[in-house]
């Protein structure tokens, strides 16, 4: 009389299993994308990014902005970018985990059109500003300064990595933010 029993008790795993699964599954939250932010630049078209691993962050929201104490190539560091700093179009924000920064974006133009874009951006807002010629891995680093305030040191560096350029911006706490 027993065999019967184990009989049944094991055709019932497969569906134990199954109800296991489902149940673990409907548990799990699902993912949520970003919108990207609206940018200034125009005649891009949006990339097709690829997923970066850490998943995509939020463009900085209404939450206070802070200072950083991070030792950066220029000092102290916003821990965002304000609204009026150029975005290359269809830029998204992205945490690589690389170190402090302002803020860091995937774009899927190229280095030059990038550069090009934030630079005009920058030097409308009455910014010195000084693109390097690309370095070795094809990176571009831009440098700006001045502007409202004579302390102000912005630092952009572009660098491409499989098919899509990461944006690092380092936005110096002598800089406005607005």
């Amino acid at each position: 009389m027993t065999e019967p029993r184990h009989r049944a008790a094991r055709a019932l795993l497969p569906i134990l299993a199954i109800v296991t699964a489902v149940a673990a599954l409907a548990c799990t939250p699902a993912a949520t994308l970003p919108s990207p932010r609206p940018s200034v630049a125009s005649g891009s078209i949006a990339p097709s990014l690829t997923p970066v691993p850490g998943g995509p962050s939020q463009h900085p929201s209404a939450s206070p902005v802070t200072q950083s104490d991070s030792k950066t190539a220029i000092g102290r560091i916003w821990d965002a970018v304000p609204s009026s700093f150029p975005l290359v179009q269809g830029s998204a924000a992205i945490d690589t985990g690389s170190g402090p920064t302002s803020g860091t974006f995937a774009i899927g133009s190229s280095v030059a059109d990038a550069v090009a874009a934030v630079e005009a951006g920058l030097r409308s807002q009455g910014l010195t500003v000084d693109a390097g010629s690309p370095l070795e891995d094809g990176s571009v680093v831009l440098e700006a300064r001045g502007g409202a305030n004579p302390g102000c040191r912005i630092e952009v560096r572009f660098t491409p990595l499989s098919g899509t350029i990461t944006m690092a911006v380092l936005y110096g706490a002598a800089c406005p933010f607005g």
